[in-house]
């Protein structure tokens, strides 16, 4: 893949949102809630001018998988953003399932761009084993605090990891920039479900949603733009 220059503005926009997005959780968690409408006014910006800044670099293969695989993280970002007062974690459920979906295409889209594999070295797995052990590491961690919402936490663990574990597919195919992009980004994204759940199900910690939100937009980035220099 050829990096398209129609992509910069679509990238200089998509930073600008995610400045004021977590200027907007600094704001809220620092002095007051009402500084809340910034989240609600940017968080759905984020998604949407990722897939511009993808759909720019003219990918066609898999370009409708990924383009999925961001729409449902779009729903995902709409979902844990409704509140739960009674806490029933209804929404969070919603949230959780969408961004499986998410990645159960960004796993279809990987495979897709790997075709017959032919490419492929078996070494490149190993790789794939700081997926594995991270997974069972947090996992276990994680769950004694998650209750009833145990069984849907780890199968997100699951299919995030298998995530991840994918894009090793992709080590010989293209530049190795394109293939380092998106091997960090599967990282942060599992970083910012990782303090996400922290903050969520073990402890509260300052600034949480700041880097939660920060973690999580430059691993899209990240992902988004290791498929376009592919």
């Amino acid at each position: 893949m050829v990096w398209s220059e129609e992509s910069i503005p679509y990238i200089s926009i998509f930073g600008v949102i995610v400045l004021f997005h977590l200027l907007g959780e600094f704001l809220s968690e620092k002095y007051d809630l009402k500084y809340l409408w910034i989240r609600y006014i940017t968080k759905p910006l984020i998604i949407p001018f990722l897939i511009f800044v993808y759909l720019s670099s003219n990918r066609l293969t898999e370009s409708w998988w990924v383009v999925s695989a961001l729409l449902w993280g779009f729903l995902g970002d709409i979902f844990l953003m409704i509140p739960d007062p009674e806490k029933k974690g209804l929404w969070l459920r919603a949230g959780l399932i969408s961004f499986v979906f998410g990645h159960v295409l960004y796993v279809i889209a990987f495979i897709i761009m790997a075709q017959d594999f032919s490419h492929f070295r078996w070494w490149s797995i190993l790789l794939a084993v700081p997926f594995v052990i991270s997974a069972a590491i947090v996992q276990p961690k994680l769950t004694k605090y998650t209750g009833d919402m145990t069984i849907a936490v780890t199968i997100y663990i699951f299919v995030i990891t298998f995530m991840g574990i994918s894009t090793t597919f992709l080590l010989n195919l293209g530049t190795f920039v394109g293939f380092i992009f998106l091997y960090i980004g599967a990282w942060v994204f599992i970083i910012s479900d990782i303090l996400n759940g922290i903050g969520r199900f073990v402890v509260q910690f300052k600034y949480e949603r700041v880097l939660t939100m920060f973690t999580y937009a430059v691993g899209q980035l990240l992902i988004v733009l290791g498929l376009t220099f592919l």
